[in-house]
C-alpha cells in the first residue's frame, strides 16, 4: 500500500483562491469584483451566514484582493510572495483574530494600538475577526469608534454566524453580506468537480447523499467525502450510506405506513431496526420532519421540485395513496417537531422516540370546524320545520319501516357491541372513546337507540356526527339497513349527585369492630 505524504484534507487542499472559484455566493462575489475594479472598497464588511459557505474564504481573497498587487484588484498573482503568505496564513498584514477566545476589552484595546502601525509590506493591514458575535458588550463598544474612522492602511472583516447577537451599531457602520446556504445541486456539482481531479470514483446518488447531509455546508461536504474516500476505489451507495449514518428512505415510508395503516407490529419492527443500526434519533426526527414535508407538498403542483426531491423519488410519494388530509399532515409534522425541539434534553432518546411513535399509532383524523358547526346548523333547521311535515315524514318513514324486514336481533347487536367500538376507534379514536361509554338501547324494527350517560354538549355532538359512521359499519357487518338515534340519560349523573358523601362514624365502628376511646 502506498502511502500519501503530506496530506492535506481537502476543505484546505480546494479553499478557493480567487473569487471565480467560490461557489453558489455569486451575488456576493460579483458584487466585490465590482467595488475593486471601482476602487470603491469600504472600510469594513461584515459577512453573515452559517457554518461552512465561504465567510473566512471570501474575507482572505478580499484580503489577497488588497495585499496581492501594487495597486487593489482582483486580478492578482498566485505566485507571488504576499499572495502565498496570505494563503499559508504567514502575512504580517493579515491578523486574523478568533472572537470567541479574543473577546475581551483588553484584546480591543490591544488592537486598537497595534493598528496604528503602517503596514509591513503590503498597503494595508486587513483585520479579519471571525466568530464576531461571540466579543463582549466592552469590546464591542471600544470597537466603534475604531470602526467607524479607521486609519487609512486599515480594513476591518467581521465574520459572524449568529448575526442577530451583533449590536446593530455594529452592523450599521459596516457592509453586510448575507451567505447562503448552498443548495444540494450546488454542493454535488462541486464534489464531482473535485473527485474527478482526484482521480476518485464515486457515483453521483452518494455525491448527492453527501450534499443532503451536509445541510448547505460545503465544509461538512468535504469533511464527508474525505471520509468516504478512505473507503476506496469501489465505493457502493451502501457504503456511503452506512458510513455516514443516513437513515434509508425505505424505513421513513414505512414508518408513515405503519402509522397510517395503524399497524402496530410493523412499527414496533421499524423501531427494531432503527435501534440495531444505531440511527442518531435527532437525524432520524429531522428526516421524519422533511418526509411528511414532503408528503404535504404532494397536495401543490411541482411542491416536490420545489423542494429539490430527485425524479425517482418523486414517483415513490407519487404512487403513495393515503387518506391523511393535508390538516392531518400538518398535525403529525408539528408532534414531530415538537419532539425534536424538546429531545436533546433527555438521556434516553430512543425511549421517547418510541412512546411518541406508539402514541400516533392513535392519531385521530382531523374534523373540519366549518363543516362541524353547519351539520348542526342543518339539524336545528330540521328541528324547526312544522309540525304537519314531520308528521307526514314519519308516516312514511313507519310505513317504509314495516316494509322493510331486518334480520338482526337485539341480542346478536349487543354481544357484538364491543367488536363494533373497536371497529369504529380505528377510524374514528374520538368517537370510539365517547361510544365506549355508552350501551345500546332497544331495537325495534330498524330503529337502534344508543344511550349515552355524558350531559356535555360538546360530546354530544361528538356522538351525533360519530353516528353515521356506526350505521355504516354495522350495515356491512350485518348487511342491513338500521336507523341509530342517539338517546341521551344523565338520570344516572343525577342519583349520584344526590348521593351523601358524609360518612357515619357508627357505621365505620360496626364495620371493623371499633370501639370509643374518649
Amino acid at each position: 500500500m502506498q502511502l500519501i505524504k503530506n496530506y492535506q484534507i481537502l476543505s484546505l487542499k480546494w479553499r478557493p483562491k480567487q473569487f471565480k472559484d467560490v461557489v453558489g455566493q455569486e451575488h456576493i462575489t460579483a458584487t466585490l469584483q465590482k467595488a475593486f475594479e471601482k476602487n470603491r472598497i469600504a472600510q469594513a464588511f461584515l459577512f453573515a451566514g452559517p457554518r461552512g459557505v465561504g465567510k473566512t474564504t471570501t474575507a482572505r481573497l478580499v484580503a489577497m484582493s488588497l495585499n496581492g498587487a501594487d495597486t487593489p484588484t482582483t486580478d492578482y498573482d498566485l505566485k507571488s510572495e504576499s499572495v502565498l503568505d496570505i494563503i499559508d496564513g504567514k502575512s504580517m498584514d493579515v491578523i486574523e483574530i478568533d472572537g470567541a477566545s479574543n473577546r475581551g476589552i483588553d484584546e480591543i484595546r490591544e488592537l486598537r494600538e497595534n493598528i496604528k502601525f503602517m503596514p509591513v509590506s503590503g498597503k494595508f493591514k486587513v483585520i479579519i475577526i471571525d466568530e464576531v458575535h461571540m466579543l463582549t458588550t466592552q469590546a464591542f463598544n471600544a470597537l466603534l469608534k475604531t470602526l467607524e474612522e479607521p486609519p487609512q492602511h486599515v480594513k476591518f472583516i467581521l465574520a459572524t454566524t449568529d448575526v442577530h447577537k451583533v449590536p446593530q451599531t455594529i452592523i450599521s457602520r459596516c457592509q453586510r453580506f448575507d451567505f447562503l446556504p448552498l443548495s444540494n445541486t450546488t454542493i454535488s456539482d462541486r464534489l464531482k468537480y473535485i473527485t474527478d481531479r482526484e482521480n476518485q470514483s464515486i457515483d453521483e446518488k452518494s455525491l448527492s447523499m453527501i450534499a443532503l447531509k451536509s445541510e448547505g455546508s460545503m465544509r461538512d461536504a468535504l469533511s464527508y467525502l474525505d471520509q468516504v474516500l478512505v473507503l476506496g476505489n469501489d465505493i457502493t451507495f451502501d457504503m456511503v450510506q452506512n458510513l455516514l449514518g443516513v437513515v434509508p428512505n425505505e424505513i421513513l415510508f414505512s414508518i408513515s405506513d405503519a402509522l397510517h395503516d395503524r399497524d402496530g407490529d410493523k412499527l414496533i419492527a421499524d423501531l427494531e431496526t432503527i435501534r440495531s443500526k444505531g440511527y442518531i434519533v435527532e437525524d432520524l426526527l429531522k428526516d421524519l420532519i422533511i418526509h411528511f414535508r414532503n408528503l404535504s407538498l404532494l397536495n401543490f403542483k411541482n411542491g416536490l421540485k420545489l423542494a429539490g426531491v430527485d425524479s425517482e423519488l418523486s414517483k415513490k410519494y407519487n404512487q403513495l395513496n393515503y387518506t391523511w388530509s393535508h390538516k392531518d399532515i400538518i398535525r403529525l409534522s408539528n408532534n414531530l417537531s415538537t419532539l425534536y425541539a424538546s429531545i436533546r434534553q433527555y438521556s434516553d432518546q430512543y425511549l421517547l422516540l418510541e412512546m411518541n411513535l406508539i402514541k400516533l399509532l392513535e392519531f385521530d383524523s382531523s374534523v373540519d370546524i366549518e363543516e362541524f358547526l353547519k351539520k348542526e346548523i342543518l339539524e336545528e333547521k330540521q328541528v324547526e320545520t312544522p309540525k304537519a311535515k314531520m308528521v307526514n315524514e314519519t308516516r312514511d318513514e313507519t310505513s317504509k319501516k314495516k316494509e322493510k324486514k331486518i334480520d338482526l336481533s337485539e341480542e346478536l347487536l349487543k354481544n357484538d357491541w364491543n367488536q363494533i367500538v373497536k371497529e369504529v376507534s380505528k377510524k374514528r379514536g374520538s368517537i370510539g372513546a365517547q361510544l365506549s361509554g355508552c350501551i345500546l338501547g332497544d331495537l325495534k324494527g330498524s330503529n337502534l337507540d344508543v344511550i349515552s350517560y355524558d350531559n356535555s354538549e360538546f360530546n354530544q355532538k361528538l356522538l351525533k356526527e360519530g353516528l353515521e359512521l356506526v350505521k355504516t359499519i354495522i350495515d356491512e357487518k350485518y348487511g342491513s339497513n338500521v336507523n341509530i338515534s342517539l338517546v341521551v340519560d344523565t338520570k344516572v349523573e343525577k342519583i349520584e349527585d344526590k348521593k351523601d358523601d358524609k360518612v357515619n362514624e357508627d357505621d365505620i365502628m360496626s364495620l371493623f369492630d371499633g370501639k370509643d376511646m374518649l
